[in-house]
């Protein structure tokens, strides 16, 4: 070949013969590609071929390594565990077969993920759209906040203010009232039932009161909290008109 360049050489410009010197450099370049890229699929795939051995499996892994990527090595080596545990023969099976396994099992599972997230997004939706609902109709919250004691009991005592912001007479209210910190971090909460009548577009005040407990943390940190250091989060459950209508 190089004589035959030479020959060449002698009938053409030196500019052609640098640019056929060059071109023919290129061509022997994508032949040793070609050679060791076949080489390399060879190696990779009579490894990947290989049938599953206990006894040789570590030096398999290591003649694996490199060959595949990262994540599909790592999917090959926790497919070995899950289908060991599931009590597959996996001595049947290549190593290629149990990494397609892994990947069959993985898109199962993504899927399953994708459908459980639509699922809580729609029931997250649908209760944010509730909530809406019902808040937009009435609307609770604490004004005053203490202590008192009566009989040997303590008690914290609350005052609340109900507005009634729809256009029906309203005949009861159930939901709860939660306090929190000024990090949104929940202290205590309470059931919240009132069953007096509430006409449309007016504003009530209701006392109340729960047992205090003082061997409880929570008991105590609301005890010992001003309102003003608190926040006071009303989330409703159901109304009850006075025309046998409900909302929750």
């Amino acid at each position: 070949m190089p004589r035959l360049l030479l020959v060449i050489a002698e009938i053409i410009s030196f500019k052609e013969y640098r640019y056929l010197k060059l071109n023919t450099q290129i061509m022997k370049n994508k032949k040793l590609l070609l050679i060791g890229l076949t080489a390399f699929l060879f190696s990779c795939s009579s490894s990947m071929d290989k049938k599953f051995n206990e006894e040789t499996a570590k030096e398999d892994i290591e003649s694996i390594k490199g060959k595949i990527d990262s994540t599909e090595l790592q999917l090959l080596a926790g497919s070995m565990i899950r289908l060991k545990f599931q009590d597959k023969k996996l001595e049947e099976m290549t190593y290629g077969e149990i990494l397609e396994d892994g990947k069959k099992w993985k898109a199962e599972q993504e899927k399953k993920e994708a459908e459980q997230k639509a699922l809580a997004e729609k029931a997250a939706k649908e209760e944010a759209e509730r909530i809406k609902k019902l808040t937009e109709a009435v609307i609770v919250s604490c004004f005053e906040k203490g202590f008192t004691e009566y009989n040997y009991d303590d008690y914290i005592t609350y005052k609340f203010v109900i507005k009634n912001k729809s256009d029906k007479n309203i005949r009861a209210v159930k939901g709860g009232i939660t306090f929190t910190n000024l990090f949104d971090e929940k202290i205590s909460s309470l059931n919240f039932v009132y069953d007096q009548p509430i006409e449309a577009g007016t504003e009530i005040t209701w006392n109340a009161q729960t047992d205090y407990n003082q061997f409880k943390d929570e008991d105590k940190t609301l005890r010992n909290k001003d309102l003003k250091d608190l926040k006071v989060v009303w989330k409703p459950e159901k109304i009850i008109f006075e025309d046998g209508t409900t909302l929750e």
